[in-house]
């Protein structure tokens, strides 16, 4: 409501900045979240600055904030347009409402000398505010200023104590301070050693008072500042209370310098992301809805036909690339445009649509790296993110051996020799062990030689593609990771013997085809025997202890707890997973 009433008293040459500051990179910022709540008027001249977390850490010293106010009013102003001559400083949570004789803002201001302006708020109860409709800013306003007027609430309160009234005018300065752009620059903003609570407006108040020869002046005739109430919750009461204040008598009393900070005030070495909020929802909503489907949904028609195959490992590392990034790029899209991404897999489309999905969102930026093709001596590759693709496709021979496996287990089950539920479990259970022990043949190799070139650091991403948490790959890759996240970790005795089980059961479902190594016939013959046993083992298993096999049970709680435990030490945060896409974060060592 705030943003839509600014707006509304503006021109089109104006621009209200919005400083998100601390929001988790993976999320967007606030505007963008609540885009459609603002006026079309509100999206073109609202602009977005972000302050990352990690900006924050560097900067924060002992603040105990998770948000430095000066600091992000100082980034606005830095990156503001000079062609406007003049700069209010506000809050979002204020509606200006001007005088009828002004058309608008700028004419107001363009009747004003150069000097340093403040003006009172006038509050108003939350019932009041939200019991009208955001979007109607001329209506609130008007609605608004003739409520206080009704109820004789347009009060103007004064700051009576000699020693700085004459700067400091009205309580609660910082909703509306404005001066002309250049007297902003000539104090170097808020001061930005001001990390703590409170007075920073008036340490501002007194700073300008000194530059504008001693002088503050006010537009009480022309202009009201009416403050959205937001006490119910208790929320500021409680901070007031509990939180640490800046040095009132230091910092505004026995001000005497105007200007405040270093040459870099306003993060102005950094690299912040600027963007106008009209346009990137604009590009987003092209970028993320594609063409519109205009079809009739009497009937609502699925993308592909629903698969009963009992083979949930390949369908889930055999991924259709398109569908994988549609997801992956919601991260994408809200990472900062200079972000080193480096992949790790073989499969070239999806490494292509990577490239291209990026190119996209941050055309002028490197394109993503594959490590495969960074020189092998390499050591010290600290990514912003990391793209490890878990894509696997059989090969024909071994498509064979899984098919005429599947067709020996459905002869055993027309013999009545066992269940259908058997047959199923069987073969899901040969489908998977063959793909997973494939996957991992190919993976732990390429995994071993790569990820030795890398250094992972908190902050980076680390994302998983063709993968999720409940497969054997997944663990295989968190052990293979915890070397460049600076962790010894050694599988333990029972994997081990554990994938040596799964590689003779491996072998012994072999076919001799070309390009798959097969024991003899007769040892073939010999290990199926002991093999063929595990129906009435799984049966007598499930009788008794509720579970297919002993040592399956054995292995599930021993994995689950290692894996529970190299989570931690690694310190990677899931963030999202979706049915083949894990998103983490290795987490910064003051979260962990």
């Amino acid at each position: 409501m705030s943003f839509n009433c600014l707006a509304e008293i503006l021109t089109d040459e104006d621009e209200i900045f919005f400083v998100d500051y601390n929001t988790p990179q993976h999320l967007p910022t606030l505007p963008e979240d609540i885009w459609d709540t603002f006026t079309e008027k509100a999206r073109r001249i609202i602009k977005v600055i972000r302050i990352s977390p990690e900006i924050h850490q560097q900067i924060k010293k002992d603040s105990p904030l998770p948000i430095l106010e000066n600091v992000s009013r100082n980034a606005a102003i830095v990156r503001s347009n000079p062609a406007n001559r003049w700069m209010l400083s506000t809050n979002p949570d204020v509606l200006l409402v001007l005088a009828s004789r002004w058309k608008n803002f700028p004419e107001l201001l363009n009747s004003l000398k150069d000097s340093f302006y403040e003006l009172p708020r006038f509050d108003v109860p939350e019932s009041v505010w939200s019991s009208v409709s955001r979007l109607d800013p001329k209506g609130n306003m008007s609605l608004l200023r003739d409520w206080l007027i009704a109820n004789r609430a347009a009060v103007a309160e004064t700051v009576p104590d000699h020693r700085f009234q004459k700067f400091y005018l009205f309580d609660a300065p910082g909703d509306f301070q404005l001066a002309p752009r250049e007297y902003f620059f000539l104090c170097h903003g808020f001061d930005e050693s001001m990390n703590l609570y409170f007075h920073s407006d008036s340490n501002l108040a007194k700073r300008m008072w000194l530059l504008n020869g001693e002088k503050t002046d006010h537009l009480l005739d022309d202009a009201w500042v009416l403050h959205q109430d937001h006490y119910l919750s208790g929320e500021w009461t409680s901070r007031v209370s509990s939180t640490k204040h800046n040095d009132y008598i230091r910092k505004v009393i026995h001000q005497d310098e105007i200007e405040a900070n270093d040459s870099n005030w306003g993060l102005q070495n950094e690299d912040l992301p600027v963007f106008n909020l009209a346009e990137r929802m604009a590009k987003r909503r092209i970028f993320s809805m594609g063409e519109a489907v205009a079809k009739c949904n009497e009937n609502l028609t699925l993308s592909r036909e629903v698969d009963w195959k009992t083979q949930p490992v390949y369908r889930l590392h055999h991924y259709d690339p398109e569908l994988v990034i549609l997801y992956l790029r919601e991260l994408l899209q809200v990472l900062p445009p200079q972000s080193d991404i480096i992949y790790v897999g073989d499969n070239a489309e999806t490494l292509a649509l990577i490239r291209k999905t990026w190119s996209e969102i941050s055309p002028a930026n490197p394109q993503v790296r594959d490590l495969t093709e960074i020189d092998p001596g390499s050591s010290d590759i600290a990514p912003d993110v990391l793209l490890v693709d878990c894509y696997y496709e059989r090969s024909e021979a071994w498509e064979k051996s899984v098919r005429l496996a599947h067709e020996r287990i459905r002869e055993q089950h027309a013999k009545n020799r066992i269940s259908e539920y058997e047959a199923n479990e069987e073969m899901q259970r040969f489908a998977d062990n063959a793909d997973s022990v494939s996957l991992e043949k190919r993976l732990l190799p390429l995994w071993e030689r790569q990820f030795r070139k890398l250094r992972m650091q908190p902050g980076t991403y680390v994302i998983v593609m063709g993968c999720n948490t409940y497969v054997n790959v997944f663990a295989r890759f968190q052990e293979s990771i915890a070397g460049p996240c600076g962790l010894k970790y050694k599988a333990g005795l029972l994997i081990g013997l554990h994938s040596a089980l799964q590689r003779i059961k491996h072998w012994v479902g072999a076919v001799n085809s070309e390009g798959v190594e097969v024991p003899s016939e007769n040892v073939r013959f010999l290990l199926k025997a002991i093999l063929g046993m595990r129906f009435a083992k799984r049966q007598f298993c499930r009788k008794w202890i509720g579970h297919g096999s002993i040592m399956g049970l054995i292995y599930f709680h021993h994995v689950r707890g290692r894996i529970k435990e190299l989570i931690q030490r690694l310190n990677l945060q899931p963030l999202y997973i979706h049915h083949r896409l894990i998103i983490m974060r290795i987490k910064p060592s003051d979260a962990s």
